[in-house]
């Protein structure tokens, strides 16, 4: 723009304009420049946090896709340890079927976990040596393996089985150690804990169903204290599911819900029945009627559910892995444009300054113009105003970024305040403690319960506080303290009967469970327990109530057994006086009353009968020598001495089988129970054509010693089982024989007097089999 000055006077004029519009021009030009520089730089923080943002969400892919392929060869793994287990255990040589199997696991196995190696940085040294370690390990546990397979059953390690379960058993429970080393600088990603608690089911899971499915493969029936260890298993199992419910419902996704819906279906409704049923047979001494097909068949749809919603967890981790590093790459690349964007504007701001100020100053030198008496137009220089159209839009979208922020903020505190409420209104003591042991938080009812606040508290070991001693005052080592071996190895532990102190000194007897938690770097446990005073007050009234209902049982049957005694003598008394009278009136009268002589006659012997009856079956109630070791041989040579005449009457045939058990019994009893049974089926289990076969077999289950009684009869309905045991009771259509209906009855209270059971099935080939079974000798 030209100026012309027409006097000297408005030269100078014009020249104080310039230096004047020179210093304001660039003062405001340093003032802008400088303030778009601290946004500039605002904005190139913002684009560094973002880009390393961007490269954390690139390591939680590569991440969830390490633990993916760690998960699925674990599910492979445990797939072949199991059936590994099993075929070094059959007696016969491995299918092809199974052969095929290992293969296939094996290739899998191997597969996902030299993908997991290969994926593994340079700051997952340590975890790429012990997967390396543990894949070299497990191709020379499988060497040993295949040559064991390749012998016949007799020539093989008979220990090897159990060192190949165990092994692979403790390679899969460092699996969750390898996720937690991957994880650990940084949170563990949500789908990663479904993936372990998954895990955590499965390999419980399946080491329970491997050790009852060998069991059932070898015939074998466990001993108590592999039972208690399938309970253990079972308990670990459990709270395995209840983890992985809880992780599910916090993430809430469609595909883990679905997945977990089948888990409750297979697993719940289908896999735990046959399970129940197996375990309540083992529990009872005996075989069950499930085999091992039967058993597999309805274990793999289960195993394959929890195996299902570890793949649904991987994959679901990957792809919210992949969807948060495209977020990040999206916001990286929306920095890097803004930022490039403040450049521009900074340059273009000072341009529109300096051409505004040029325009203002112009306009300035205008009006002294007039002033001086110049009235020339002034020169055509407009003003813009898109500067403060852009600066009306940043804060329109700061606005909407603040209205944003505290609807976030709102949402926080609204589920502080319900986790508040949870807390604070909970009928069970809940404390959180750290790492060391030490307490960092209790609720309202922990004072509630043990009159401890969480002053009190807070800061010291909760140990030495409120768990250090028992019921009876002995120490409590820490070592078997739940809650230190819960913070030693990260394993949540339910305890059903312990004591906490109170402040007052008091013990509080308490139901306590221990969980972990981990936040980032920090972990640590919670407790919580409740007062279970009032149940075990009722737990002690029904254990005195069940005395009361014992010494009432021993009383009635010692009265039953004196009046049974006593009332022998009378009806010896009637039945001979009767007798006598019969005899003295025989002949004398007419037919009518001598009929009726002989049902006096008749009735008198059968109620002098039953009262025998009744008075053995009280006798052997409350009378009998001690159980001692008894050769059942020896007491059924004995009985068929005895059973002679009904042999040769009937007859019928005896068959023994050789090397029958020995047993702790009382012989006389057992050989009453014997002769009962045996007698039984020579009455009951012939015809005229055909006589009555009746065979005495053993057998050795473990600590119990089985004895069946079988005969070839017409059997016994199994709607009439169960009551042929009680009193003056007897089943099918015999009342052509001479019975009473007590045999059965005295047999079963002389076998639960010696700690045994029976019952009645069916023999093979037809007829009726009584099952005895009683504790080795």
């Amino acid at each position: 723009m030209v100026f012309f000055a027409m006097q000297d006077g408005k030269a100078r004029h014009s020249g104080d304009g310039i230096g004047q519009r020179v210093s304001v021009r660039m003062l405001i030009i340093t003032l802008i420049a400088g303030l778009l520089g601290v946004v500039a730089m605002e904005v190139g923080i913002d684009f560094r946090t973002h880009m390393r943002q961007y490269h954390q969400a690139q390591a939680m892919r590569r991440d969830e896709r390490i633990i993916g392929h760690l998960m699925l060869g674990a599910q492979h793994l445990a797939f072949e340890r199991g059936r590994t287990s099993v075929v070094l255990r059959a007696v016969g040589p491995v299918e092809a079927a199974n052969r095929k199997f290992l293969d296939e696991r094996r290739t899998l196995v191997d597969a996902e976990f030299r993908a997991a190696i290969h994926m593994l940085d340079d700051a997952n040294v340590p975890l790429a040596r012990k997967l390396s370690r543990q894949t070299q390990s497990l191709a020379e546990l499988r060497r040993r393996a295949d040559a064991l397979m390749a012998l016949p059953q007799d020539q093989r390690d008979k220990l090897f089985a159990d060192y190949w379960f165990d092994a692979v058993s403790a390679m899969l429970g460092s699996i969750p150690e390898s996720v937690y080393m991957l994880g650990a600088a940084q949170t563990m990603p949500p789908l990663a804990r479904v993936s372990l608690q998954a895990f955590d089911l499965r390999n419980a899971l399946g080491v329970e169903s491997s050790r009852i499915a060998s069991a059932l493969a070898v015939g074998r029936v466990p001993d108590q204290v592999q039972m208690h260890d399938l309970a253990r298993l079972r308990g670990q199992g459990d709270a395995a599911l209840a983890n992985l419910r809880r992780e599910v419902i916090l993430l809430d996704a469609a595909a883990l819900n679905e997945a977990l819906a089948r888990v409750d279906s297979e697993l719940l409704r289908g896999f735990r029945p046959v399970q129940d049923a197996v375990l309540h047979a083992f529990a009872n001494g005996r075989l069950p009627q499930e085999t091992v097909p039967h058993y597999t068949s309805a274990s793999v749809p289960a195993l394959d559910a929890v195996a299902a919603i570890m793949s649904v967890a991987a994959q679901e981790g990957v792809f919210r892995a992949e969807m948060g590093e495209k977020q990040a790459r999206m916001e990286m690349t929306a920095y890097a444009a803004l930022l490039l964007v403040s450049l521009v504007l900074a340059l273009a701001a000072m341009a529109v300054v300096g051409r505004v100020m040029g325009s203002a100053q112009a306009l300035r030198l205008h009006l002294g113009d007039l002033a001086a008496g110049k009235l020339d137009p002034p020169p055509a220089t407009p003003l813009t105003g898109r500067e403060l159209v852009d600066l009306s839009r940043t804060a329109h979208a700061l606005r909407l970024s603040l209205l944003e922020r505290f609807r976030l903020e709102s949402e926080l505190a609204e589920v502080s305040r319900q986790n508040r409420l949870i807390l604070e209104h909970a009928a069970d003591g809940i404390v959180a403690l750290d790492e060391q042991g030490r307490t960092i938080f209790a609720n309202p009812a922990v004072q509630r319960l043990s009159g401890w606040t969480l002053a009190d508290l807070e800061g010291r070991p909760h140990h030495d506080l409120v768990h250090h001693s028992h019921a009876d005052g002995s120490p409590y080592a820490v070592i078997d303290c739940p809650v230190h071996q819960t913070l030693h190895d990260g394993i949540s532990r339910r305890v059903d009967e312990d004591v906490f102190w109170c402040k007052d000194g008091t013990c509080l007897p308490v139901e306590l469970s221990v969980s972990p938690w981990m936040d980032g770097d920090r972990r640590g446990v919670v407790v919580a327990f409740r007062d279970i005073t009032q149940r075990k007050m009722v737990q002690e009234r029904n254990r005195q109530l069940l005395d009361e209902l014992q010494r009432s049982n021993t009383e009635l049957e010692s009265f039953a057994y004196a009046i049974s005694h006593d009332l022998q003598a009378p009806l010896r008394t009637i039945g001979g006086y009767v007798t006598l009278a019969h005899r003295a009136v025989q002949g004398k009268v007419d037919d009518n009353v001598d009929e009726f002589m002989q049902f006096a006659e008749q009735g008198a012997k059968r109620m002098a009968a039953m009262v025998a009856a009744l008075l053995d079956y009280a006798r052997f109630g409350i009378h009998g020598d001690p159980p001692r070791p008894v050769a059942v041989g020896e007491v059924i040579g004995n009985v068929l001495v005895d059973l002679a005449a009904l042999i040769a009457d009937t007859g019928g045939t005896v068959v023994v089988d050789d090397d029958l058990p020995r047993v702790m019994a009382d012989p006389a009893q057992l050989a009453s129970v014997l002769q009962n049974l045996i007698g039984n089926g020579l009455k009951y289990g012939g015809t005229a054509d055909h006589p009555a076969q009746v065979r005495v077999a053993g057998d050795l289950r473990g600590e119990w010693a089985v004895i069946t009684v079988s005969d070839n009869g017409p059997g016994i309905a199994a709607d009439q089982r169960e009551t042929l045991f009680g009193l003056f009771t007897r089943g099918g259509t015999h009342e052509c024989i001479d019975g009473l209906g007590m045999g059965l009855a005295i047999c079963k209270r002389i076998v639960t007097r010696l700690g045994g059971t029976i019952h009645i099935e069916d023999a093979p080939g037809g007829g009726a089999c009584f099952v005895i079974t009683l504790p080795v000798a």
